[in-house]
């Protein structure tokens, strides 16, 4: 009997320093952890590690390095948002000023000049330089209203064939200064898409507008099934990267600048987001000189 008491005794000897044991090395890791935690820099690499193998511990440091991970990706995201913030304004003033100036000199030289054909030719000059900051701040307005999902589409079947024709004629007087033509090669013409007519218009708008400033010769539209390409020759090949082509106030080429077209760097951004809005799709190729831009339509109607 005394044998089994200290035998027991023991027992609880080594329980009770073994529990002390653990209360004592939870207790320092929980320092360790508070301490990791208050010395933990903004921004930094480090995460929490842990000594004390047990499994509570090991769960509560996974989490508070889920949670530090989290908001590291959120002060990356504020600072991409601040970086293209900086890049949009600094785009939006450029292209906002060029236009301006254009017009203040002009009208500085029609306020100056006696000749009264020059004073008219200065004038027209001065209407359309305001003509193209109009366009622009127009751009601005609706990839704005796009990118806030503000817009509301009116979806329908459209006939996609008479209303590339109706866009190209909109543009004949500008094929007619560049000395250049259209050629459409349509393999179905009664062929109908899901979209908004007067979206899609847009649409088709801006990938002939961004042809005429940007490419050259004939600009080519063929129709194959659900897809309609746009294809022309282009100046400098190397200076295009088509997977940025879509980017807003993306610049490839060096002459690409407001004395060809003030929203340049908005258009194609704008037809992206048009298009993926009605459900479709819009990518860009390069083969040499030769720039392709492909629109992939939903709901074909044949």
């Amino acid at each position: 009997m005394p044998m089994l008491k200290t035998a027991l005794i023991i027992l609880f000897a080594i329980l009770f320093f073994l529990s002390l044991t653990a209360l004592l090395l939870y207790r320092r890791q929980v320092r360790g952890l508070a301490q990791q935690l208050k010395d933990l820099e903004p921004g930094s690499n480090q995460r929490l590690t842990c000594s004390v193998r047990d499994r509570n511990i090991l769960s509560l440091c996974r989490l508070v390095n889920t949670y530090i991970d989290s908001q590291q990706k959120l002060v990356l995201q504020a600072r991409e948002a601040e970086e293209k913030l900086k890049y949009t304004i600094a785009s939006v003033s450029h292209d906002i000023r060029t236009p301006l100036t254009g017009a203040s000199g002009y009208m500085q030289m029609a306020e100056k000049t006696e000749d009264p054909d020059k004073r008219k030719e200065y004038c027209r000059i001065v209407r359309g330089r305001l003509k193209d900051l109009e366009q622009l701040l127009d751009q601005l307005f609706l990839y704005t209203k796009l990118t806030s999902q503000e817009i509301s589409l009116q979806m329908e079947l459209v006939s996609l064939f008479p209303l590339v024709c109706e866009v190209l004629t909109g543009f004949y007087g500008k094929f007619q200064e560049q000395n250049r033509e259209p050629s459409l090669d349509f393999q179905e013409e009664a062929i109908q898409i899901q979209g908004d007519s007067s979206q899609l218009k847009r649409v088709l708008g801006n990938l002939v507008s961004n042809s005429l400033s940007y490419g050259l010769g004939t600009l080519f539209i063929f129709q194959k099934g659900n897809t309609l390409t746009f294809s022309n020759k282009v100046k400098d090949p190397g200076s295009i990267d088509p997977d940025q082509m879509f980017v807003r106030f993306y610049r490839g080429d060096p002459s690409r600048n407001a004395s060809k077209s003030s929203h340049a760097g908005l258009g194609l951004s704008i037809a992206r987001e048009l298009t993926q809005a009605m459900g479709g799709k819009i990518e860009a190729r390069l083969h040499e000189d030769i720039l392709e831009i492909v629109l992939t339509f939903q709901g074909i109607s044949r």
